[in-house]
């Protein structure tokens, strides 16, 4: 029974290897995606490119550019691990001085994205790149 503590060392490994892709580590980098937006009862398609840079343990500064037809959207902010693969936070655009909340959740490469401000709520779905 040799076998044994080598299938139980490679079955550690690769249970080991699985949780540091899962790490919140993983959200750092580019995104990109589409989405819609509802702003004051209308719904318009949104696409976004959004980066993610580590600034402490479990805390991300978030840039991102957004467009819906010919109008260009600049939003920055922060977000923070709450557990598992979901982030809080915020953003804030400076060009309507508007500041709305967060919620992200990371499946592998894909993100689900929600932000919500008193003009509305956008939901996109966001993948590496």
């Amino acid at each position: 029974m040799r076998v044994a503590p080598y299938l139980l060392s490679a079955i550690l490994l690769s249970t080991m290897l699985g949780a540091a892709q899962a790490e919140p580590g993983g959200l750092e980098g580019s995104w990109s995606g589409s989405g819609t937006a509802k702003l004051r009862n209308r719904v318009d398609r949104i696409v976004c490119r959004v980066s993610f840079a580590r600034i402490e343990q479990k805390s991300f500064r978030v840039s991102s550019f957004c467009s819906m037809g010919d109008r260009r959207y600049e939003q920055s902010g922060r977000v923070s691990s709450v557990g598992g693969n979901r982030y809080t936070g915020w953003v804030f655009n400076e060009q309507f001085n508007e500041r709305g909340s967060v919620q992200l959740a990371q499946r592998g490469s894909r993100l689900s994205v929600t932000v919500t401000s008193s003009r509305g709520v956008a939901n996109l779905t966001l993948s590496r790149g």
